[in-house]
């Protein structure tokens, strides 16, 4: 399982480092980042905007950090131990601090056309995507360990999903990312949470034949 894990952070990495080069390159990705923001200010109203904003406050790091200790505290409680907390905490610290090196290295200009946000730093990659997925990731995983039926895990990948989708797409919506932004956030954020869960896997003692020293049951013979 930890291999599995590690190999899907690799691919992850890989489709975030593969966006960013299309993105220096004005590949095919890169061409459709101002459809994609046109369509995000043709689909505004009045009474969907305030949704938005709600969906990207849930997504930014006070809204994470509610999400993450409503989830994870609760289920640290119940296991006796501290990995669900200290899971929760690597995705929401390490989420801004890999957004943040990348946007510094990439130092993409944010639209500045209909932006209904503007934040002051670079635009690439969104960190809200980056750090939605990342929490909704290591969430799940842990979900996943503590449910026991295809309906609960399916609800939880549901939920995960919706989350980390809702919040990338709010950014468009409001002008504050391109599309690649979200994309390549959506898979740093990818690649943090599973190397978190790969981290945090035990290997499972492999069971062996009984040991020699165990006493003989009535009527067995060694």
């Amino acid at each position: 399982m930890r291999r599995r894990l590690v190999w899907a952070a690799v691919v992850a990495l890989a489709v975030a480092l593969a966006v960013a080069a299309d993105v220096a390159a004005g590949g095919l990705l890169a061409r459709l980042d101002a459809p994609a923001l046109r369509a995000g200010v043709d689909a505004r109203s009045p009474g969907l905007t305030p949704v938005v904003r709600f969906v990207t406050d849930a997504g930014g790091w006070a809204g994470r950090l509610v999400l993450g200790a409503a989830v994870a505290v609760p289920l640290a409680l119940r296991a006796r131990r501290w990995t669900p907390v200290l899971l929760t905490a690597g995705a929401l610290a390490g989420a801004p601090l890999l957004s943040g090196v990348a946007k510094r290295l990439v130092d993409r200009t944010r639209p500045a056309v209909d932006a209904l946000l503007t934040p002051p730093d670079p635009s690439f990659p969104s960190g809200h995507a980056t750090g939605s997925v990342a929490l909704s990731v290591v969430l799940a995983g842990l979900l996943l360990g503590a449910v026991s039926t295809r309906a609960a895990r399916a609800a939880v990948l549901l939920a995960a999903g919706a989350f980390a989708v809702a919040v990338g797409l709010s950014r468009v919506y409001l002008g504050a990312h391109w599309l690649t932004d979200v994309l390549a956030g959506w898979a740093l954020g990818a690649a943090l949470g599973l190397a978190l869960l790969a981290l945090s896997e035990r290997r499972r003692a492999p069971v062996g034949p009984r040991s020699d020293s165990t006493p003989p049951r009535r009527g067995e013979t060694r």
